[in-house]
């Protein structure tokens, strides 16, 4: 790979994102101090919340009761990737027989997730020719397909292509056209990592051009409370990260199988 060239930084009185994704997530890592204490065990994770005062990403304690009214609802995920789904009226603890059977749950994702996989491709979602490939590793941010990628909150941002073919420019450009950053593809290799100046922020979408095949990406971070990869897993499918949870899964020991053409 050639060195990254970087141009087009335009920030119009605007305060540029942070230099890196994972910088931008520091915020994240204060999620869920206000329970460190508590046993982790008993920390479920908020995966949406409707009419209450908390957020994605936000620990409660399992034990402890958790008061919702009329209108309210909660979405919580367990250490083994269990979903736990509450509304209000409630004034109970969440995590009471939340504990579950690591093996059963992932078994139960690798069955959701491979019937996502299946939906999609059945409802022609428009994501390029054929089926969207499972990456090698989950981590893997396919630049050849429209759609969500999730990444954890640290570590490096590498774009994937499911052939490794001959050397192309690749360019990653913010919705806006404010800035993009550009590199060459290498022949022979199906990954390039992208360096830790590229401006990327979580929960916003970039155009990745490879070639002649330029798809829109939105990039998703998995706070740092999701924790276990069967939570990971979970947040994933939740995210819209099909193919990446597939991966994930496959790791855990779920050969999960793409849907048939």
């Amino acid at each position: 790979m050639s060195g990254w060239a970087m141009s087009g930084w335009e920030t119009s009185g605007r305060a540029m994102p942070g230099t890196r994704f994972a910088a931008l997530l520091a915020a994240g890592l204060a999620l869920g101090l206000g329970s460190a204490r508590a046993d982790e065990a008993d920390q479920l994770v908020v995966v949406e919340a409707h009419g209450v005062a908390l957020n994605p990403g936000d620990t409660v304690d399992g034990k402890a009761p958790l008061a919702l009214k009329d209108d309210q609802f909660v979405t919580l995920m367990s250490p083994s990737g269990q979903t736990i789904k509450i509304a209000g009226p409630s004034n109970k603890a969440p995590g009471a027989g939340a504990g579950g059977d690591t093996a059963d749950v992932t078994a139960a994702l690798k069955t959701l997730v491979t019937q996502k996989l299946a939906s999609s491709e059945s409802l022609g979602v428009v994501r390029g020719a054929g089926t969207e490939p499972i990456p090698p590793d989950p981590w893997l941010i396919n630049a050849t397909y429209v759609g969500n990628r999730c990444l954890p909150d640290a570590g490096p941002i590498v774009l994937w292509r499911p052939q490794a073919g001959s050397a192309v420019r690749v360019t990653i450009t913010a919705t806006d056209r404010s800035w993009h950053a550009a590199a060459t593809w290498a022949a022979g290799s199906d990954r390039v990592p992208l360096p830790k100046t590229v401006p990327l922020v979580r929960r916003a979408t970039y155009i990745v051009k490879a070639g002649n095949k330029e798809v829109a990406i939105t990039l998703i971070a998995i706070p740092p409370s999701v924790r276990t990869d069967a939570m990971r897993a979970a947040w994933m499918i939740q995210e819209g990260c099909d193919t990446q949870a597939a991966a994930l899964l496959r790791k855990l020991g779920q050969d999960v199988e793409l849907p048939a053409k």
